[in-house]
C-alpha cells in the first residue's frame, strides 16, 4: 500500500501548533484516506495512524505498550472526597474576590501539581517547580537538553525524600511505592524516580491540560455553562466529551519496537509512529457527528487514556480532578464570562495557553459540600464544537 494522504508530509508534530480547528481537519484529511500517513517528529519521519480501529488495535498490543492500573477508583474516590475539592477551594479562596482571573495561571496548572504532591506525601510549596519539570521533561523531541536537567532536577528533589520515607513509610503512594514488591524484589531508588517523573510529566502535566480545555469549552459552546450550571449530574459527562473532543495528549508518539504489520502496511523495526488520538476520537466510524460536543451521546470509551494495557494509569485521578475543578468553579464563581478569545493549541500536547476569566465578585460564594459525580440527566440540544 502507498503511504497517503499529502496533507501531513512535511508536518512536524513536535513543534507545529495547529490552533482551534487547524489540527482537526489536519487529521480529518488524513483519517478519510485511510492507512498510514507520512509525517515528521522532531525532523525525523514518522508514520501518523489515525482510524479509531487502527488506533485501538496498535495500542493494546501489549509488547509495544506494557503498563498498568496505579490510582484505582476507590482509592481515588476517598482523594476526592477528603483532600481534592477542599484543595480546589483553597486554591480558588486565592483569588474569587477578585472578580478576574487568567484561570489557566491560577487554577489548571496549579491544581493538579498540589493533588499529586498530596497524594505522593511530597513537601508542599514545590508545585510551580514541579510544572516547569514536566513542561520541560515532556519537551524532550525539541529540545533534550531541558528535559535531561528537568530530570536531574527531580532526582536531585525526590532524594532526600524518598531515603526518608524508606526510613519511615507513610500511608501514601510514594511509601507504596518503595514497598511494594515483583517476584520478591523491591523497587531500586532509580525505579521510583522514574516513575515520579512520570507521575509529572503524563499524570500532571496533561491533567492541567485537560482542565484549560474544560474551562474553555464551558464558556465557548452555546449552553453548556447554563446547563453545568442547572444540572450537576450532566458535569462527569462534560467531563468525558471534553477529553473525547481535546484530548490533552492528541497525538501519541511511539516507537514501533519489533516492527511489523500496521494498518495494513509492514514496519521496520523502530519506526517512529504518531498515534493520533485526536484523530481517533473524532472517527465517524466510532462515533457519529464526531465534531459535535454532545456529553449525552451513548457511551463509548474515547481512546483520550490509551487503550489495553497502555490505558493510562491515572485516568480516575486525572477525570475526577477535572470534575471537582468544574464544581468549585460553578459553585464559587458566579457569572463566570470570558474576558477574550481563546483556543486549544499544540499538536502532540495540546492545551489552552491563557484563559481570562471575569465574574461577579460580590456574590462569589464560600465553599460548599458539593458532588458531580452522579447519574445522567435528561437529553437537552447540542452544539456544534470545533
Amino acid at each position: 500500500m502507498t503511504a497517503a494522504p499529502r496533507a501531513t508530509e512535511g508536518v512536524d508534530f513536535a513543534s507545529a501548533q495547529l490552533p482551534g480547528r487547524a489540527l482537526h481537519d489536519l487529521l480529518a484529511r488524513a483519517r478519510e484516506a485511510g492507512g498510514l500517513a507520512n509525517a515528521k517528529l522532531a525532523g525525523l519521519p514518522a508514520r501518523l495512524l489515525t482510524r479509531f480501529d487502527d488506533v485501538r488495535a496498535f495500542l493494546a498490543d501489549e509488547e509495544r505498550f506494557p503498563g498498568g492500573p496505579i490510582f484505582r477508583s476507590r482509592a481515588v474516590a476517598r482523594f476526592v472526597e477528603r483532600d481534592l475539592v477542599p484543595l480546589a477551594h483553597e486554591i480558588v479562596d486565592r483569588f474569587a474576590a477578585r472578580g478576574e482571573a487568567d484561570l489557566v495561571a491560577e487554577l489548571t496548572s496549579v491544581l493538579p501539581f498540589h493533588a499529586i504532591s498530596r497524594k505522593l506525601g511530597l513537601p508542599q510549596g514545590s508545585e510551580a517547580q514541579q510544572l516547569g519539570w514536566a513542561r520541560d521533561t515532556l519537551s524532550y523531541p525539541v529540545t533534550p537538553e531541558r528535559a535531561l536537567a528537568a530530570r536531574a532536577a527531580v532526582t536531585r528533589f525526590l532524594e532526600p525524600i524518598v531515603a526518608e520515607r524508606r526510613a519511615n513509610p507513610g500511608d501514601d503512594v510514594l511509601s507504596h511505592l518503595l514497598g511494594a514488591e515483583h517476584d520478591g524484589v523491591r523497587m531500586s531508588d532509580e525505579e521510583v524516580f522514574a516513575h515520579v517523573r512520570l507521575l509529572y510529566a503524563v499524570g500532571a502535566s496533561t491533567t492541567s491540560d485537560g482542565m484549560s480545555s474544560l474551562f474553555w469549552a464551558l464558556l465557548t459552546v452555546p449552553g453548556l455553562l447554563e446547563r453545568a450550571q442547572a444540572d450537576p449530574a450532566v458535569r462527569p459527562r462534560i467531563v468525558r466529551e471534553i477529553l473525547r473532543c481535546e484530548p490533552p495528549v492528541s497525538v501519541l508518539p511511539r516507537m514501533a519496537v519489533h516492527g511489523g504489520d500496521v494498518a495494513g502496511e509492514t514496519l521496520a523495526p523502530g519506526a517512529f509512529v504518531l498515534v493520533a488520538l485526536a484523530a481517533a476520537n473524532r472517527d465517524p466510524a466510532a462515533f457519529s457527528d464526531p465534531d459535535r460536543f454532545d456529553p449525552d451521546r451513548p457511551e463509548l470509551e474515547s481512546m483520550s487514556f490509551g487503550h489495553g494495557e497502555k490505558f493510562c494509569p491515572g485516568s480516575h485521578l486525572g477525570r475526577q480532578q477535572l470534575a471537582a475543578a468544574l464544581d468549585v468553579v460553578l459553585e464559587r464563581l458566579p457569572g463566570l464570562r470570558l474576558l477574550e478569545a481563546a483556543e486549544p493549541a499544540g499538536a502532540i500536547l495540546r492545551r489552552v495557553p491563557r484563559l481570562r476569566v471575569a465574574w461577579d465578585p460580590a456574590s462569589a460564594g464560600r465553599r460548599r459540600q458539593t458532588a458531580s459525580f452522579a447519574a445522567s440527566s435528561t437529553r437537552e440540544p447540542t452544539s456544534s464544537f470545533s
